[in-house]
């Protein structure tokens, strides 16, 4: 029998449509993983400053907000096990890319699952992210391999098939 242990940080772009519609997906692929205990995903506690004005907006946002914002995702790597990031390969996030070093740097491990919405695209990868995950899970094509990764012992499979840059 297998013990659920596993506490996930689920980092995810969430700037358009199709970032957003993948993290119902890996919330229920990990929901039904036997060796995953829970799922945090940062938008879940995002964090409101009671005095910003329309925030929905755009702008510039406010310190309390940064400050609250930046301290919870800090705080959900800390306390997670391991990461798990859905990573838009046609629109790279700089917040993936720190949360990702971060774990790695409180030597956690990482799971990768990069996406891309473009037909037959040339496979490009940094060679610091493309090095410093521990999997790579392609989402296109092995998605669905969430739901039986064994996230007690989050066994390596490193990043292969792209051209590292």
């Amino acid at each position: 029998m297998t013990n659920p242990t596993a506490k996930i940080y689920l980092g995810s772009p969430f700037y358009t449509d199709a970032e957003r519609a993948r993290v119902p997906k890996a919330k229920e692929l990990l929901a039904s993983n036997p060796t995953v205990l829970q799922v945090h995903f940062p938008f879940d506690q995002n964090f409101v400053d009671p005095e910003e004005k329309n925030p929905e907006i755009g702008g510039i946002r406010s310190m309390t907000w940064r400050v609250g914002t930046y301290q919870n995702d800090l705080n959900g790597i800390i306390n997670a096990t391991c990461g798990v990031f859905l990573y838009d390969m046609d629109r790279i996030d700089d917040g993936c890319a720190f949360e990702i070093g971060f774990m790695r740097a409180m030597h956690k491990p990482v799971i990768l699952v990069p996406f891309t919405e473009k037909e037959n695209p040339e496979k490009v990868m940094n060679l610091m992210l493309a090095q410093g995950v521990t999997t790579i899970i392609d989402g296109n094509t092995e998605f669905e391999t969430l739901a039986n990764y064994d996230f007690n012992s989050t066994p390596a499979k490193p990043v292969t098939g792209y051209k590292i840059i």
